[in-house]
Formats: C-alpha cells, sequence, structure tokens
C-alpha cells in the first residue's frame, strides 16, 4: 500500500442491479474488466456515483466483496464508507478491512450535516483510529453531504500522516486551487471528481480525476489525463470536446444524473439501467436520447 500511488483516472464505478434491487455480480464484473482493459488507474466503489449510501448493508457488504474479489489486485481499489454518524462509518470500515480493502474513502457524515472544524475533526480522527493500518482516503462532495470540508482540518489531517490523499468533488475553483496548492506544502495530493473541473485542476497541480462518464467511455479520461502529462494540447482538446458531449448527453438525460450513465451501460451490455429507488429513471423519451447519442458516436 502507497498514497503515491493514486493518481490517474479513478473511475466512480455504478453499481448494477437487478428488479429486486439485488447486485448484479455479472454486470458488475463485466463493467470491472472493461475497465481494466482501458488502463484506468483505480476504480472508487460504493460513492455516489455508485449508489452506495443507498444499499442494504447486507447488498454493500456484497458489493465490496465482489469487487474485491473481481479486481485481484490488478488497479488501485478504494471503497466508500458514506454515512450518517461517527459509529455507522466505522462498521462499514470494519467490514472493508475484514474483505482486504487497503483504501477507504470517508466523507464527512450527513443528514445531520456537520460544519464546525471540531466535527470534522471528530469525525477523522474517530476513522483513523479505525483504519488501524488503512489508508484513508478524504472526500469533499458538499452537494451530498451538505457540508463543505475545511481545508484547514484537511491539511491538519495531512500535517499528522493521517490522509495523504484528498478526493474533491465540489468544484469550486477558488477552494480547490487553494487545497491543492496548501495540500502540497502538508504532503496532501488532491483528485478531482468534478468533470467540468478536471482540466483546471490538472493543470494546477491535482494527481488524478475521478470522473463519473469514465464508467461508460473510460479510453476519453484515460486519453484526457495522458495528453495533459504529455502536454499534447491539440489532443487535449479534442478528447475534452468528447468529456463535454458525454457530461450533455449522459448525467444530463434526465432528473438523476447516475440513471443516464447506467442506462447508457445497459446500451452497451453492462445490466439493467435500473437505478435504485426512489431516484427517477428515464423515460423513453429520455432513454431514446441516450441511444441517438451511443449510436453516433
Amino acid at each position: 500500500m502507497n498514497a503515491d500511488n493514486i493518481h490517474g483516472v479513478i473511475v466512480p464505478v455504478v453499481t448494477p442491479i437487478n428488479d429486486k434491487e439485488e447486485i448484479d455480480k455479472k454486470a458488475l464484473q463485466g463493467i470491472i474488466e472493461r475497465l481494466i482493459k482501458a488502463e484506468v488507474n483505480g476504480i472508487f466503489m460504493g460513492g455516489s456515483a455508485g449508489e452506495g449510501p443507498l444499499l442494504p448493508i447486507q447488498e454493500w457488504t456484497q458489493l465490496m466483496q465482489k469487487t474485491f474479489e473481481f479486481t485481484q489486485n490488478r488497479v488501485i481499489l478504494m471503497g466508500g464508507v458514506m454515512d450518517t454518524s461517527s459509529a455507522k462509518i466505522k462498521e462499514k470500515i470494519r467490514i472493508l478491512k475484514d474483505i482486504g480493502y487497503s483504501y477507504v474513502v470517508v466523507t464527512p457524515s450527513f443528514y445531520i450535516s456537520i460544519h464546525s472544524e471540531s466535527e470534522q475533526f471528530r469525525l477523522f480522527a474517530e476513522c483513523y483510529e479505525e483504519c488501524d493500518g488503512m489508508e484513508m482516503i478524504a472526500y469533499n462532495i458538499p452537494s451530498c453531504t451538505g457540508s463543505k470540508l475545511s481545508i484547514n482540518v484537511l491539511c491538519d489531517l495531512a500535517h499528522r500522516g493521517w490522509i495523504h490523499c484528498c478526493k474533491e468533488s465540489s468544484g469550486v475553483a477558488d477552494y480547490y486551487t487553494e487545497l491543492i496548492q496548501k495540500g502540497k506544502d502538508a504532503g496532501l495530493s488532491v483528485l478531482m471528481g468534478d468533470e467540468i473541473s478536471m482540466l483546471s485542476a490538472l493543470f494546477v497541480g491535482a494527481n488524478g480525476i475521478v470522473p463519473g462518464c469514465a464508467n461508460v467511455e473510460p479510453t476519453t479520461f484515460v486519453s484526457v489525463y495522458r495528453s495533459v502529462l504529455q502536454k499534447k494540447f491539440d489532443d487535449l482538446r479534442k478528447y475534452y470536446d468528447r468529456v463535454i458531449a458525454l457530461r450533455n448527453n449522459l448525467p444530463l438525460a434526465g432528473t438523476c444524473w447516475i440513471a443516464g450513465i447506467k442506462y447508457a451501460l445497459s446500451v452497451l451490455g453492462f445490466g439493467n439501467g435500473k437505478v435504485l429507488s426512489p431516484l427517477e429513471p428515464l423515460n423513453e423519451e429520455q432513454k431514446a436520447r441516450v441511444e441517438r447519442f451511443l449510436s453516433s458516436s
């Protein structure tokens, strides 16, 4: 386990389910194999794209277990433990530890959002103690948690050696620029989860990207990252135009941004496209839009 290896394209994998809202293991394995073949650097399970906090604990555990078996240490594997309290998050950390995970992703607890630095520090201190050798990755996603992680807290955690990496999905330029710059001095690397912001974040020093649309077209995002590293800006312009097209036609296809990505995968032969209740599935007109986009690609 080495936190310095966390770079490049980390895909927040969607969770394919059957009509009973149980894990579709065959589709899950197919998605994972396709991503590894595309040479992504890592896989992030149980995040917002993976509907992790919406899954019953039994299905969440099965998702994490099967993913661990399917990846076989071929890529970095991160497990999301998002939940509403320290106790529930620590329970999930213990499950991942028993399975054999090395990387665990922790957001602020939610429903009753935490905003003070003391609350945020308390949560991460308790999780770090529970990790017991696992690498803890902090995750800032205010749109889901209702709270923004303090840069002071993140840098303090990094100075203590409790975290070495942070995923940032607010997409707020002033925030992520300051986080990347101050994080360097604290020994903290940053992964950008917002697709619109990923280029500017990479240019100011982010270590990688965590794009949801990479579920559907991973090679495009691998090409974006490599073009930035190699300073091939003509290629980068072409690939980034494709990123914008993917975003406009998949996450923005329906009410729920996950539904368009999952339906696109179903068109490609992976799962049935179903999202967990009560999330809104695509209607027939929206499905046709996704199909037209994929057929024209």
